[in-house]
């Protein structure tokens, strides 16, 4: 009893060493907006310590997709082929430009964090070397939608390469979402926002 007991008390005193130690850990330049969303889904935040701290847990997924793109297409053509149930006026060439010339063949991931993110956190982890990407152009999400229609229906898709600046100076990107069988092209806000753990970030191989 006594070497059980001395057991049980090594085993909590080494666990409550290791959560002083995830405490110390814990970056203290995390955003306010994305440090608010990880409280108020306690869920989301212990599967994702699962996945970082047990054997074999993996902190993102991807999901890869090959697009045939035609960057010469205007942006109305493009959202008419789409066949969406609501497109936002925003949605347009003047407030959407490529520099971009050209068709090209590219593949196309969607990467999912599993957790709220924060914008300037999806766009280093693309350009890390797990992924060696950059974020995907309006272009490439609306020949994504094109080709993968049923897609969107199960979780939003955003696109962080393509930027327009509202009337007030609001900096927006497009996204590809869903509410049950219908699909919607709509804008949302590129900074200061924390994006929910639904949504994927369509990125561009390099």
């Amino acid at each position: 009893m006594a070497t059980r007991h001395g057991t049980a008390s090594q085993v909590t005193g080494s666990y409550v060493e290791f959560q002083a130690a995830v405490l110390r850990a814990l970056p203290r330049s995390i955003d306010p907006d994305v440090a608010l969303g990880w409280m108020r889904n306690g869920e989301s935040l212990a599967r994702v310590l699962r996945n970082a701290l047990l054997p074999n847990g993996k902190q993102m997924a991807d999901d890869t997709y090959s697009l045939f793109v035609d960057y010469g297409e205007s942006v109305e053509d493009a959202v008419k082929l789409g066949l969406y149930d609501c497109a936002s006026g925003d949605v347009n060439s003047k407030n959407f430009t490529t520099k971009r010339i050209g068709k090209a063949d590219i593949t196309v991931e969607l990467v999912h964090f599993h957790r709220y993110v924060s914008t300037s956190e999806v766009l280093r982890a693309l350009d890390t070397a797990r992924h060696r990407c950059r974020p995907a152009e309006l272009h490439e999400l609306l020949a994504f939608g094109q080709k993968y229609p049923e897609v969107q229906c199960k979780f939003p898709i955003v696109a962080l390469g393509s930027i327009w600046r509202n009337q007030e100076g609001t900096r927006m990107v497009p996204y590809l979402g869903g509410d049950g069988s219908k699909r919607n092209l709509a804008t949302h806000y590129w900074i200061n926002v924390a994006w929910g753990e639904i949504c994927r970030f369509a990125a561009v191989r390099k």
